[in-house]
């Protein structure tokens, strides 16, 4: 054999072995994206249960936080209007000796107006607070908002039925302040 034919003849096998080299090159090249794929997805996998659990983390917090805020409001509006009462339930008892100066007799009428306008001024104060007066005369008994302290056989009244009352009962919005202490009819 020629040097040419030698030289062919020796081509052919280094010319496979390259081929079969990048061949295995491309496999491993392959190998190593999936390997870095798999890894990908595990990272992304982790990634995103991490941000799912501070997602619920927040939301709860965020909820919790609600929570509070809405608990703190009703326990100021509760304590503001618990101590809104208390000086409500002072101020009644002065208005019941407004009214008890009121009904005694005077023979100074410029004293009895200054009685008649301090009650008058108490009562618009009360009513500006949201205090109401509970009617109760000639209204049928409720123990809700009567508290009866006598039955009395009374003509042209119907049973059960309020008929005199010897203390005002007040109210604040739903809530009672005081009951009103009553007789009533049997």
């Amino acid at each position: 054999m020629d040097n040419k034919e030698k030289m062919e003849n020796q081509d052919v096998p280094q010319q496979e072995t390259v081929e079969t080299e990048e061949k295995v090159d491309e496999v491993k090249g392959i190998e190593k994206l999936e390997t870095a794929l798999i890894e990908s997805e595990k990272k992304l996998e982790t990634v995103t249960k991490e941000l799912e659990d501070t997602k619920n983390t927040f939301q709860r917090t965020l909820a919790e936080y609600d929570n509070y805020r809405k608990r703190t409001t009703k326990e100021k509006a509760d304590n503001y209007n618990a101590g809104k009462m208390d000086v409500v339930k002072g101020i009644l008892q002065m208005l019941d000796t407004l009214e008890m100066a009121l009904a005694a007799p005077c023979s100074d009428e410029n004293y009895k107006k200054g009685i008649e306008l301090t009650y008058t001024t108490a009562m618009n104060s009360l009513k500006a607070l949201g205090v109401e007066q509970i009617d109760a005369l000639n209204q049928p008994f409720d123990p809700n908002f009567h508290n009866a302290v006598m039955q009395q056989e009374t003509e042209g009244a119907e049973p059960n039925t309020v008929v005199n009352v010897f203390q005002k009962g007040y109210k604040m919005g739903d809530k009672i302040i005081r009951v009103a202490t009553v007789v009533v009819s049997c």
